[in-house]
């Protein structure tokens, strides 16, 4: 069963970054920050980063983006990674994540991971990016 409160918190979403979003035809975004979303702190966040990193060497495409509420009060790093479907939810799995969101045609999709239900198509992905500077990650 889906946490409503939680489910709505990752559709209030908006990604940033210092290019326009990728037009791949298909791609995730994940992050390796907050398992299950609880809090962890700045240091294990950082440490997971780097291993989310180090788990994706020598992939192609990915890019680093912030993700966050669409005033960015909360944020966390993320990747954009050219995968599977399959490829990007075992990698979400494996970092303990609740969902993840998949671009596919340019259209942004929230799919839960950890959590059961249905995926949930949110519109164009130009709709919830924005192109700015943002933080280095993994600090």
């Amino acid at each position: 069963m889906i946490d409503m409160i939680l489910w709505e918190n990752y559709r209030n979403i908006c990604f940033m970054a210092p290019f326009s979003a990728p037009t791949w035809p298909g791609y995730t975004i994940l992050t390796a920050c907050n398992p299950a979303s609880l809090a962890v702190g700045e240091r294990r966040n950082g440490r997971r980063t780097r291993a989310l990193l180090r788990a994706v060497t020598g992939w192609e495409h990915r890019f680093p983006i912030q993700a966050g509420d669409p005033e960015m009060h909360w944020q966390e790093w993320s990747l954009a990674l050219a995968c599977s479907a399959e490829e990007g939810h075992a990698l979400a799995a494996r970092f303990g994540q609740n969902a993840l969101y998949r671009v596919e045609q340019g259209q942004l999709w929230l799919q839960p991971v950890l959590l059961d239900g249905p995926a949930v198509c949110l519109g164009e992905i130009g709709s919830f990016w924005r192109q700015s500077a943002m933080t280095a990650p993994g600090r």
